[in-house]
């Protein structure tokens, strides 16, 4: 997470993201840093922290790309999977499919064998997983890919 966002949205583009995704809590005009981001016709995401409520981007649903759903506290990998986020992936579908949103939901964060299904089921389509693909059966990053992505 960079605070201020907005004034850094120039150099990432210019460094050549695609999509550039950012945290609310980290702008001080949530509307003001997706125009910009679009001004330099990149895809847009918002991540949210465990305890960020969906409420503070309701209204911006309908002008992103992707939506980070943060399952762990950012800072550093290996954390335990939070469950309460399960809740706010399923709220963002329904808000997906009730309004026929278009972006993608993304978790990150305590991603493993025993959880991701649940993920998915949840209404995630993008998995963001380190310490699994990694270190589970023996560093067989093929084989734990196909893992995760079984539901």
């Amino acid at each position: 997470m960079i605070s201020p966002v907005h004034k850094y949205i120039k150099d990432f583009a210019d460094a050549g993201a695609d999509i550039i995704t950012i945290h609310p809590e980290a702008t001080d005009n949530l509307s003001e840093s997706i125009k910009h981001i679009r001004s330099f016709k990149k895809k847009v995401g918002i991540s949210l922290n465990p305890n960020t409520e969906i409420d503070i981007i309701k209204n911006e649903l309908k002008n992103v790309d992707l939506i980070l759903v943060m399952s762990v506290y950012p800072g550093f990998g290996g954390q335990k999977f939070i469950p309460e986020v399960i809740k706010k992936i399923k709220l963002l579908k329904k808000l997906k499919d009730d309004k026929n949103y278009k972006y993608d939901i993304e978790v990150d964060g305590g991603i493993n064998f025993s959880n991701s299904k649940d993920v998915i089921n949840a209404g995630a389509n993008i998995l963001v997983s380190g310490t699994t693909i990694f270190k589970e059966n023996n560093g067989n990053i093929k084989k734990n890919i196909e893992t995760l992505k079984e539901v």
